[in-house]
């Protein structure tokens, strides 16, 4: 049996984190009034009370819900941070009065906004925040079905044993279907973007030892042609470094060249890409100069080690060779 202080919160919401489930709706507001079809209009999930302590959602401004927050107190509401500073900039949005279009079987009400929260990314690959209402679960008893979290001071699948046998004890109709840590709920949400991630680095990291294989090949047979001439050059005075530096350049210029066309492309390819980039930009220029100088520094090694032979060519040899 687990200790009773291995529990330290527990809320319910209507709409998880990490499961691209959503609900958005439009609300009414006296200070803008608009058509309805030209409403403004933000996700909403339902909660009850300890929902954003659970969950270590900052409480910005104002209060949490509470039990007295049922169906027979006054109907209020909590935005969120992004919901704020979209739809009342630079305003104090406690005290304001809106009514959401999520009713509890009838006429929706009018709401009082009581807090701000800190907004959350409901997916882990979500980009901007994006506005949400929350409502407290207690006031729309008619909307279904909602989940339950908890925040343990042990592992949370060391307590499943213990919630299933609470939760049967209240009502042993009540099904316990799935249970998932947060870490397992944003692996999986991650797990296609990390597919697509891993696919594009093996592609890269093949396309780096092509670039490294064929910029030695072309490097060695190119020095294979030339030498006779560097022979006759270092017969006639050239040092190791000057046919060392002549060859690098060389490869250097071949290099200049790839980069640019790879810049280009990259830029021209950006609408490609961006769907699967978070975090970024398909042109951000710090991702675009670190690239292209592992490729710029990875061709010059490749090209070096035939940029060596060739400055170690005995000049002698290289002028009997045919």
């Amino acid at each position: 049996m687990a200790k009773p202080t291995a529990l330290t919160a527990a809320g319910r919401p209507i709409i998880m984190p990490m499961t691209d489930d959503s609900a958005d709706i439009t609300f009414e507001d006296p200070e803008h009034p608009a058509p309805e079809g030209q409403r403004a209009g933000a996700f909403v999930t339902l909660t009850t009370p300890q929902y954003f302590k659970t969950m270590q959602i900052p409480l910005m401004q104002g209060r949490d819900f509470t039990d007295a927050d049922d169906g027979k107190s006054a109907q209020v509401m909590i935005g969120d941070e992004a919901f704020a500073k979209k739809f009342f900039p630079g305003e104090n949005v406690v005290g304001k009065r809106l009514k959401p279009g999520a009713g509890n079987g009838g006429e929706p009400a009018w709401r009082e906004i009581i807090g701000v929260v800190g907004s959350v990314r409901m997916s882990a690959t979500q980009r901007e925040m994006r506005p949400e209402m929350y409502l407290p679960a207690a006031q729309l008893s008619h909307w279904c079905c909602l989940h339950t979290v908890a925040r343990t001071a042990v592992d949370p699948l060391s307590l499943e044993p213990t919630m299933r046998q609470v939760v049967a004890s209240m009502d042993k109709e009540i099904p316990v279907t799935t249970v998932r840590t947060m870490q397992n709920l944003v692996s999986v949400e991650l797990s296609q973007s990390r597919f697509a991630m891993v696919l594009l680095g093996i592609f890269a990291g093949l396309a780096v030892t092509l670039t490294v294989v064929g910029l030695y090949g072309v490097m060695t047979y190119s020095i294979s042609r030339r030498t006779r001439e560097i022979g006759i050059r270092m017969a006639l005075g050239a040092q190791r470094r000057d046919v060392l530096g002549s060859v690098m350049r060389e490869a250097g210029v071949l290099l200049a060249i790839g980069v640019a066309i790879g810049v280009v492309a990259s830029l021209l390819s950006s609408s490609v890409f961006e769907a699967i980039l978070f975090g970024t930009g398909p042109r951000n220029p710090m991702v675009l100069v670190v690239v292209s100088a592992i490729a710029a520094s990875t061709g010059l090694l490749a090209s070096f080690i035939p940029a060596r032979r060739a400055a170690s060519i005995d000049p002698m040899e290289a002028l009997r060779a045919e």
